[in-house]
């Protein structure tokens, strides 16, 4: 047999050691096994061991290695006693190789087929598997021989290394194989004296194979003897613990490559790379399937073909289809019966997909997902390879319901962000009181309790859009009447055409309409035109494009310009919304960028919410701050800021203006207000609240002061282009007359403050206001 050495690109540390073979530590062994007299072998043993003691050559290092076929008959013994009498060359991996080297002068012929490259004398490093890690193991494995054999040092190590391989008769799949060097009968002889080492040195710490090449330089030691090299397919007990490591270590942000990942560990576990594994999740929201398109892109089902819509009628097919079969699919081979049978599957030739499983994966009667095997190659997937695939089921539900897990999360954060949030500067309170209320025995549990903070002083804004309903109405004033036009116009034409009385009247009624439009709408003047639309016109329309063709072209016009949906026009009152959603837009990005800044100087909850435009609530004081120690600076510094700000948001709405399609204007309005109060959190509402009565009167305020008139001319208060400070005392005008005089030095207002009484309101009286306008080049 050849002996199979490393070539000469590999693995160039095979001069870190003196190596050589021998035959002397196997022969020591077989002595001390014959001397065992509870062995029934002994007497074989001392025959072996005397045969290879007559040769006293075979006991020292052997030179020439390179060629051992003198020794042949001692190998053959060796091969004998080392190795099962039920070893299969042809399907066992092991070898019979110098001490750490790459030199193998026994192998079966699977090792060769692994190691040697295209089936010669080289070993090569197979496929799979890091060169760096392969000599890192090596020299950790010397230096585990070196303690444990020269200095007697209890060396709890393992000689098993799980590589990651392909192996030669698997297409091409990869594979994990156990590789056992095993040292048994190797000698670590030393050159010169033994260097001192303690086992506290080395054993109780943590060294690197770099650390012990100081403390133990190589060039004092050598080996003989021979080493067994064993490899064992592991894959299936691999293959498990790296799905389990997997769904570990899934988390929001790895999702899709847990499961590419997951579907080529089942690939392994079935060692064939002619055929694909697809791992597709099915969440369940609210009670029903829904398919989730990002992870599906890569199924053979579901995966992209067609049109969404077609992509949706095939997921229906197929929930329809695994609610009432929860077994997997089994298709040896795709026909066009199998396709007429599975409507789902209708794509799977299109794919030159010939056979192909389908396992759904259930948990507690919920589906959780489906796994497709596909292959091009007929009869490629039968029941067997169901069978090989099955270890990882249990798995595959535990894989998919971390996934279920993590979609929940993510809507549940999604609700907290876009609905419920509970702000840091809050949230602490929220989760004291939870803590408490689970530690509170299930008996006595009635409420979570009420969320307060009291003595907080309230900041409250509003930014509205000027004439906002007069512009919204003229919106659809204008549309109503541009589709009147229209419908005399299409009237016309069809009277020009065929005969039909009743157009006379349908004529007199739409100019009716159009002069009601034109000289200004009452309620009940858009609701009836709207009934006249949708009750009168549209029918009409649509059975005469039906059954007079000659009406068609026109009739298309009509349809064509009017709202599919809806059946009116529409564009008016687009533009507004549009231009509303432009400016809102703004603002919230602006405000929440500001939310995020203002929490630095002192933490506040700052809540903010939708109206035509955008209004805020900001609450700020001791009971608050969970560590932090109030001071009425940062409540001074918040009241600058609402002024600044205010002058920003007037800056940024009307450097908007030219790009609007309906040109809104903002209004700002700052409510000043002293006293602290104090608020609760809202079960129903989801918000908080101010709590007593005087406190209320704060709420009162907020709700009557946005349309409030001056006392002296009856105008509105808001402008555009100004910020009104409505106040009650004079010590609050005072104090805002110190922000604006200092935004007015800065240029970010302009110069004049006015000074205003403002009209009596219901159950409100005797408040004033300042008003300030903004420098909009500033």
């Amino acid at each position: 047999m050849k002996v199979l050495t490393a070539g000469p690109d590999q693995l160039k540390d095979e001069a870190l050691i003196e190596s050589h073979i021998s035959f002397a530590p196997y022969v020591k062994f077989l002595k001390e096994k014959a001397a065992s007299k509870s062995d029934s072998r002994a007497a074989y043993y001392q025959k072996i061991a005397e045969r290879f003691e007559s040769n006293p050559a075979l006991l020292g290092p052997i030179a020439g290695a390179d060629d051992l076929s003198a020794y042949q008959e001692y190998i053959d013994l060796i091969i004998a006693t080392v190795f099962p009498i039920t070893s299969d060359m042809d399907k066992d991996i092991y070898g019979i190789g110098v001490p750490q080297k790459f030199a193998i002068f026994y192998y079966s012929d699977l090792f060769k087929n692994i190691f040697a490259d295209n089936g010669d004398r080289t070993l090569e490093v197979p496929k799979g598997v890091s060169l760096e890690r392969m000599k890192k193991d090596k020299l950790e494995w010397l230096y585990k021989l070196i303690l444990e054999k020269a200095y007697g040092f209890p060396v709890a190590y393992q000689n098993e290394i799980i590589h990651h391989i392909t192996m030669p008769d698997s297409n091409g799949t990869k594979r994990y194989v156990k590789v056992n060097v095993d040292p048994r009968f190797v000698e670590v002889k030393v050159k010169g004296e033994l260097p001192p080492l303690s086992y506290d040195t080395v054993c109780m710490r943590k060294f690197s194979p770099e650390d012990l090449k100081e403390l133990l330089p190589l060039d004092n030691f050598s080996l003989e003897g021979f080493v067994i090299w064993t490899l064992q397919d592991v894959t299936k007990d691999e293959v498990q613990n790296v799905m389990k490591n997997l769904i570990l270590n899934m988390h929001e942000g790895n999702e899709r490559r847990t499961y590419r990942r997951m579907e080529e560990e089942v690939q392994a576990l079935m060692g064939d790379n002619d055929l694909s594994v697809h791992l597709v999740p099915i969440p369940k929201i609210n009670g029903r399937y829904v398919l989730e398109c990002e992870q599906c892109e890569s199924g053979v089902t579901l995966g992209v073909t067609g049109s969404e819509k077609q992509q949706q009628q095939l997921f229906q097919q197929l929930i329809q289809y695994l609610g009432q079969n929860k077994t997997p699919l089994l298709l040896p081979v795709v026909t066009e019966s199998t396709l007429y049978a599975y409507p789902f599957l209708r794509y799977l030739p299109l794919k030159g997909i010939s056979s192909f499983a389908l396992v759904p994966v259930w948990h507690e009667d919920t589906l959780l997902g489906i796994v497709e095997l596909a292959s091009a190659t007929p009869n490629k997937i039968t029941a067997e390879t169901l069978a090989q695939a099955m270890p990882a089921y249990p798995l595959m539900v535990m894989l998919l319901n971390r996934g279920a897990d993590i979609t929940s999360n993510r809507i549940t954060q999604v609700i907290k962000e876009q609905f419920t949030a509970l702000q840091p500067s809050v949230e602490w309170k929220f989760i004291d009181a939870a803590w408490h209320y689970l530690h509170t025995p299930k008996a006595k549990r009635k409420d979570i309790g009420n969320i307060a903070f009291e003595n907080v002083y309230p900041l409250y804004g509003a930014v509205d859009i000027r004439n906002s309903s007069t512009e919204r109405s003229n919106a659809i004033h204008e549309d109503l009447r541009e589709q009147l036009l229209l419908i005399r116009e299409t009237l016309d034409h069809i009277g020009n055409t065929i005969y039909l009385p009743l157009l006379e009247e349908l004529k007199f009624k739409n100019d009716e309409l159009i002069t009601g439009v034109t000289s200004g709408m009452l309620s009940e003047d858009e609701l009836r035109t709207n009934n006249y639309l949708d009750e009168e016109i549209g029918p009409l329309f649509r059975h005469l494009h039906e059954s007079h063709p000659d009406l068609q072209p026109a009739l298309e016009r009509y349809f064509s310009l009017v709202d599919q949906t809806e059946g009116h026009i529409q564009h008016h009152r687009q533009d507004y919304e549009d231009s509303l959603a432009m400016i809102n837009a703004e603002l919230n990005q602006y405000l929440d960028k500001e939310k995020e800044n203002i929490q630095h100087s002192f933490p506040c909850y700052f809540e903010k919410y939708r109206t035509d435009g955008v209004e805020y609530n900001i609450y700020i004081g001791q009971a608050i701050a969970q560590t932090r120690k109030f001071d009425l600076l940062y409540l001074r510094n918040l009241r600058l800021w609402q002024i600044q700000s205010m002058a920003d948001i007037a800056r940024l709405t009307n450097k908007l203006t030219p790009s609007l399609k309906v040109p809104l204007q903002t209004t700002q309005l700052v409510l000043a207000h002293s006293n602290p109060i104090d608020i609760s959190f809202r079960q129903d509402e989801r918000r908080f609240d101010v709590e007593g009565a005087y406190n209320i009167r704060y709420e009162i305020l907020k709700k009557r002061i946005d349309k409030v008139h001056i006392r002296q001319t009856g105008k509105r208060l808001t402008q555009p282009g100004t910020i009104a400070i409505v106040y009650a005392y004079a010590k609050e005008m005072e104090e805002y007359l110190k922000y604006i005089n200092f935004l007015q030095n800065k240029n970010l207002l302009l110069p004049d403050v006015e000074m205003l009484d403002l009209e009596d309101l219901q159950g409100v009286s005797g408040l004033r206001a300042l008003r300030v306008k903004v420098n909009m080049d500033a």
